[in-house]
C-alpha cells in the first residue's frame, strides 16, 4: 500500500456570476501562492457552459488547515460564494474524522489514501 501525506481535492463549480468570479479566484490563487504548502491550487473554467473545476493539493493536513483558517475562506470565501456553487467533489488522502463527518461545502466522496503511487522522487 501506498502511504502519502498529501491531501488532494477536485471541486466542480457551478458559475453565476462569471466576472465577479474571475475577479475573486484571482485573489483566492494570489493568497494561496504565499501558503506553505500548498502544491496545487489550479482554476479550470469553461465559460460557454458557466462551470468550473478546482483541483488543489497540500503538503499535510497541517497545510490543508492553514489554508482553510486563512483568508481565502475567511476573507475572499463568502463572497466567492455568492458568485458559484460547489457541486460536487473529490477528496484524496487521510483525512481527520472532523474533516470528513457533517455538513460541507457540497457532496463530498471521501476516497482516502491511494492503494498504488509513484515513489517521492
Amino acid at each position: 500500500m501506498a502511504t502519502n501525506t498529501t491531501v488532494r481535492f477536485d471541486f466542480e463549480i457551478k458559475v453565476n456570476d462569471l466576472e465577479r468570479f474571475k475577479e475573486l479566484v484571482a485573489k483566492c490563487v494570489t493568497i494561496s501562492n504565499e501558503e506553505e504548502g500548498t502544491l496545487l491550487y489550479d482554476w479550470y473554467l469553461d465559460e460557454a457552459a458557466g462551470e468550473a473545476h478546482l483541483v488543489e493539493a497540500y503538503a499535510s493536513v497541517e497545510a490543508l488547515l492553514v489554508h482553510v483558517r486563512g483568508p481565502v475562506f475567511t476573507e475572499v470565501g463568502p463572497e466567492l460564494l455568492q458568485t458559484c456553487t460547489f457541486v460536487t467533489a473529490n477528496a484524496y488522502g487521510e483525512l481527520p474524522a472532523r474533516m470528513t463527518e457533517g455538513p460541507g461545502l457540497c457532496p463530498t466522496k471521501y476516497w482516502g489514501n491511494s492503494m498504488a503511487a509513484l515513489e517521492p522522487r
